[in-house]
């Protein structure tokens, strides 16, 4: 039996996912919370602000497949997220917060 991918849907509440989620690109990651980057992805805290990784997201995932499939096999605690669903998320939250204050 072969192993596959599939996008699992359910809610969050993203501020607790923006604390706590690290942002992979090509050649390293990033910390969502304090912006701190070059972070590899083996990182299970922020080495800038000792933020948990509880979550994490790839920018292009199709490039990335073998490090995502590495990454789940070393780290079954992280929680792989869409980086478009995030980005959808985050944004909404921002254009909230211009119109609540």
């Amino acid at each position: 039996m072969s192993e596959k991918l599939i996008r699992i849907y359910k809610k969050f509440h993203t501020d607790e996912i923006k604390e706590h989620v690290l942002v992979c690109g090509d050649l390293f990651a990033n910390c969502s919370k304090c912006n701190a980057v070059g972070i590899k992805t083996s990182a299970d805290k922020c080495p800038e602000c000792s933020t948990q990784f509880k979550y994490v997201t790839f920018r292009n995932v199709k490039g990335n497949m073998p490090k995502i499939h590495k990454l789940i096999d070393e780290r079954s605690d992280l929680i792989f997220i869409d980086y478009d669903d995030f980005k959808r998320a985050t944004g909404s939250l921002k254009i909230e917060g211009l119109f609540n204050d």
